[in-house]
Parts: structure tokens; sequence; C-alpha cells
């Protein structure tokens, strides 16, 4: 009897070993006592010279499939390519080099924020809505300061989304729209790129 197996390529996959098997980059619908048979299909060995990108087609994957299964039916759903990116296992920075760049970007976001400040003449907008709140003049308007300091770092935290690793809700923030789109860009460059070479 002809077996019908479905197949979604997954879009981008991370692997830390060359040997891509049919559920690495795969998603699949079939019958329980198939699975099995599916787990242990072998798509593609990566010799070390190709790199640490490949671009797996939905075609290496059925050839794979067929090998094992000839009888079976293939049917196509979703993605016909899978980007697999080859990485060893991730090894944690060094302390070092976390503190490092925790305080280049700190120091560079701080810059950022106090030369705009600068540029705009914030002091004197202080200033400014102090004495028209208050009624009299301070050179150091700290009753506003320090509220539109903490205001700003809030609005940061709620502008990305991010508390460290934790989002504030599911609801995605602009970078990760940005690193989504990036990616994106990359993974149709790097399929459009493996069909020049063939």
């Amino acid at each position: 009897m002809e077996e019908t197996i479905y197949i979604s390529l997954k879009r981008h996959i991370r692997l830390d070993q060359r040997c891509i098997s049919f559920f690495d980059v795969a998603d699949v619908q079939a019958s329980e006592y198939m699975l099995p048979v599916l787990e242990k299909i072998v798509v593609k060995k990566v010799p070390p010279i190709a790199g640490n990108i490949v671009v797996v087609t939905i075609l290496e994957v059925i050839d794979a499939m067929k090998e094992v299964l000839p009888d079976a039916q293939a049917v196509i759903a979703g993605d016909t390519e899978a980007i697999v990116s080859l990485q060893s296992a991730e090894v944690p920075s060094p302390l070092w080099k976390v503190i490092f760049v925790w305080i280049l970007l700190f120091t560079g976001a701080a810059l950022t924020i106090m030369n705009f400040h600068e540029d705009v003449s914030m002091q004197k907008v202080h200033i400014m809505l102090y004495e028209i709140i208050t009624g009299e003049k301070v050179e150091k308007p700290l009753m506003l300061q320090i509220p539109y300091s903490i205001g700003l770092g809030l609005g940061m935290i709620l502008f990305f989304n991010r508390l460290w690793q934790k989002r504030l809700n599911e609801e995605p923030g602009p970078l990760d729209l940005e690193m989504f789109k990036y990616e994106e860009d990359i993974n149709g460059y790097l399929a459009a790129n493996e069909k020049e070479q063939k």
C-alpha cells in the first residue's frame, strides 16, 4: 500500500554536527509506524571543506526518503529549502568579554543621550519648564530631571519590550522585527546564492 508523507522543511536550523538527518530539516505528518524509519534517514553528510552554511532542498530530502521508502508518496507543504548553519557547541563567553561589551554599550548609549540632550538644550528646557510651573528660577531643577531620567529608562524598556532575557508581553519589539527581517534577507541570499553555484 502506498503511504503518503507530508513534508515541510524548516526555514533555518543550527546544528553542531555535520551529518544532517531527516528530522533535523523537516517537519513531517505520517503514520506512527513510519516515524522511526524516517528518523534514521540521513539526508546529507557535509564535508568540512563545504563551509558552515548549507542549503538543503526538498528534492534532496525526498531523494533520501525514496532510498529507504521507495513506495512512499511525498506531499510538499511549506518551504522548499532549509538553511543549515553548522556550528560547534556554544561555549559561554568569558565574563571579562561580557563586562567589556556591557561597558562599551553603556558608555556609547550614555554619550549618545547626553549629546542629544546638549544638542537640544534640554537643561535650558527643564529650567524654563520649572520656572513656568513653580514661578521660581533654579539652575538644577531636580524635581523635573530625576523623573525625566527614570522615565527615559522605563520608556526604552517598554519600547524594546525587553527586560533582560524576558519579554514584557507577547508582541515582538522593534529589535525583534529588525533581527527577523535581517535573518530572512540572509536566508534568501544564501538560498539564491546556492542555486547560482549549482
